[in-house]
């Protein structure tokens, strides 16, 4: 059986937010396909600092964040694709003007460049995490991969007409991932494809939001978990249980991977 490259998404595909804990199916299956020789690569919306020691847990050293920005193979950095740093600072100064919040991921750190609202309070709601630190004027000394807004839906349009090089993601209750065009997760997948030989016949892609549609579509063969948004099912090759229904499991024994 040839090597498989599993790219795998972070919240609802390997996390459960119901209990914020791995299952212990999806535990089991990516310790048996490790031990089968297969490589499991998480592909996450979420910045490093944001993995929060999940990645060691699992025992995966591998892994593409901040939505395709920054890639690392086995724990040596392999491509970092950072915003313009003017059009950083102009989005932020916009975003400082009319009090909203936003926060920088970088390869080290995820930071707050203000404390305006409430919506930003609730970030533990979102990713179970302690309140971000809030560093003002961060981005002007650091490289940034990806941007959250946390802002009113309603009118992100505002913000797609005044940065057109922008691709604004819905990836979570309160805010916007931010990130420059030209794709999301499948840009990781391409990139290690080209640098490490990978034949896109042995990838697969597993995951549950709307910034896995791309990915999902690019692999080889792609996976939405029974918990995923209607669009990503849709675009799916298979459609698996639930994250919190053995859903991780049961696809890879049904494919016999494991």
């Amino acid at each position: 059986m040839h090597k498989k490259y599993i790219f795998v998404d972070f919240d609802g595909t390997v996390i459960d937010h119901g209990t914020n804990s791995i299952p212990e199916s999806t535990k089991k299956a990516i310790k048996l396909l490790q031990q089968k020789g297969h490589e499991v690569i998480l592909s996450t919306g979420r910045g490093p600092a944001l993995f929060y020691g999940v990645d060691k847990q699992l025992n995966i050293d591998s892994y593409i964040a901040s939505n395709g920005r920054y890639g690392v193979y086995k724990g040596e950095v392999l491509y970092n694709k950072y915003i313009d740093k003017k059009v950083v600072n102009e989005i932020t100064e916009l975003a400082y003007k009319n009090k909203i919040d936003i926060a920088f991921s970088s390869a080290t750190d995820y930071v707050l460049n203000s404390k305006f609202s409430n919506i930003s309070n609730n970030f533990s709601d979102v990713f179970h995490l302690e309140y971000p630190e809030v560093k003002h004027n961060y981005h002007l000394d650091n490289e940034i991969h990806q941007m959250n807004l946390f802002y009113n839906k309603s009118d992100y349009k505002k913000f797609e007409e005044l940065f057109p090089t922008l691709h604004f993601n819905f990836s979570n209750f309160y805010g916007l991932d931010v990130n420059e065009k030209g794709g999301l997760k499948e840009i990781g997948i391409r990139v290690f494809e080209e640098k490490l030989g990978i034949d896109i016949e042995d990838t697969i892609a597993v995951g549950d939001g709307h910034n896995d549609i791309s990915m999902i579509m690019y692999a080889h063969i792609g996976i939405s978990m029974g918990n995923g948004v209607e669009e990503l099912k849709k675009a799916a090759d298979i459609i698996t249980d639930d994250v919190d229904k053995d859903g991780f499991f049961n696809v890879f024994k049904k494919l016999n991977l494991i």
